[in-house]
């Protein structure tokens, strides 16, 4: 007879012995199978967290003359951690077909220039992101959208709206025509000294693409270049990067406040999680092996007769862990069949605890499932292995001379 046909016989000839080893396992596997949720959302929030508070490295050049470049660029785009990349430049020009806010007489060229700011995304890294401005009408400067976002004073004191073609002049004449695709209020331009030179006013400030401004100004290169990092749990590596890189060139700030705010509670219930289940299983290994040593004693001379009559202590082996294997499966399948009770009953211990803010979303997925049953058997494995290994190491006849004894 096959050692799991065995197996299956002990077990229901042992149906008390069966039906105990069922509810101890089944505790445990549910302990297991919560404690994996519970890691496997905080994983799941934490990665969600990392794409939604954006962590990055800011790269500002420290001189004028020495800009990030094209190629630079292209370099930092190739690095593993990085998600997207933002360029950032500045500079003035001249007005060509409209007519500048200023409240100042002053004949200097700092009161005839509008200030041009460059963006490959407006919408991040500048003062949008940062609710200094916001978009009153039109889009914001991205991807294909091209052209120009102008102040809303300006657009009123030139009868401007989006749509709209205005030109611009640098300083060696090169002029060109840009299409106005947003337009911006501050709230604080009334706020502005009255005898301020035009290209320091709210007002005259003009956000650009960086293409745009690339033609404009006849040069490459960038003030500052932020690199969005794909995993915040990286940023460090990639700062180390872009500073081994960009080192002669340029220095580099951090932004993962938010991040390392938002996260901190998920990594306090990660740590309790993780200790949960090293405790569930460290205890299921001794209560499980405990209670096969108790019922091996009584099976220590049926084991010492297979033995004898030439029964493989393989085969002995195997036919001890199928039956607490079939047990345990069982187990899974009744800790399953509660698991997404349990996941409502978890989802609201965290929600109504206070312990964070991040919403988590426990559910119980086939993921969860294979490590249980992954941990699961490891467990039982063990758990024969040291109620079994004292008998399969002692010689036969010495246990029956001690039984008939």
């Amino acid at each position: 007879m096959a050692f799991y046909q065995l197996a299956f016989r002990y077990l229901k000839r042992k149906k008390a012995k069966t039906v105990l080893l069922f509810f101890v396992l089944l505790i445990v596997s549910s302990m297991i199978l919560s404690t994996n949720m519970i890691l496997r959302a905080t994983a799941d929030s934490k990665t969600a967290i990392g794409e939604k508070t954006k962590a990055k490295v800011v790269m500002g050049i420290l001189k004028e003359d020495d800009r990030i470049t094209l190629d630079d660029v292209e370099w930092i785009k190739d690095l593993e951690e990085v998600s997207t990349v933002n360029c950032l430049a500045k500079n003035d020009a001249f007005p060509v077909n409209f007519q500048l806010v200023t409240g100042s007489d002053s004949t200097e060229a700092s009161n005839q220039k509008v200030s041009l700011l460059s963006y490959d995304n407006l919408e991040n890294d500048s003062g949008f992101s940062e609710g200094v401005y916001r978009l009153v009408s039109g889009s914001y400067i991205a991807g294909d959208i091209k052209g120009i976002v102008i102040n809303s004073y300006l657009a009123d004191a030139n009868q401007l709206k989006s749509g709209d073609l205005i030109e611009l002049e640098n300083t060696n004449g090169k002029r060109v025509s840009l299409e106005i695709v947003g337009i911006f209020l501050s709230g604080n331009e009334s706020r502005q000294p009255e005898g301020m030179d035009s290209v320091n006013r709210i007002e005259n400030q003009i956000f650009i693409d960086n293409s745009s401004y690339s033609d404009l100004f006849e040069t490459e290169g960038y003030a500052k270049v932020a690199v969005y990092c794909k995993n915040p749990e990286q940023l460090s590596l990639l700062e180390e990067e872009l500073n081994k890189y960009l080192s002669d060139k340029a220095d580099s700030t951090t932004s993962d406040t938010l991040y390392q705010q938002m996260s901190l509670p998920l990594e306090q219930i990660t740590r309790a999680a993780k200790l949960m289940l090293a405790l569930t299983l460290l205890a299921g290994t001794v209560i499980v092996s405990l209670l096969l040593c108790m019922w091996m004693r009584t099976r220590q001379k049926e084991t010492a007769i297979f033995i004898s009559v030439g029964k493989s202590k393989a085969s002995i082996f195997l036919q001890i862990f199928m039956e607490s294997f079939f047990v345990f499966a069982f187990a899974v399948l009744g800790s399953c069949c509660f698991g997404n009770f349990m996941a409502g009953i978890l989802q609201g211990f965290l929600t109504e605890s206070g312990t964070t803010d991040i919403s988590l979303e426990v559910l119980l997925q086939f993921k969860d499932v294979g490590i249980l049953a992954g941990l699961g058997s490891l467990l039982v494995l063990a758990a024969v292995i040291v109620s079994l290994l004292p008998i399969l190491r002692t010689n036969p006849k010495e246990t029956l001379s001690k039984m008939e004894g």
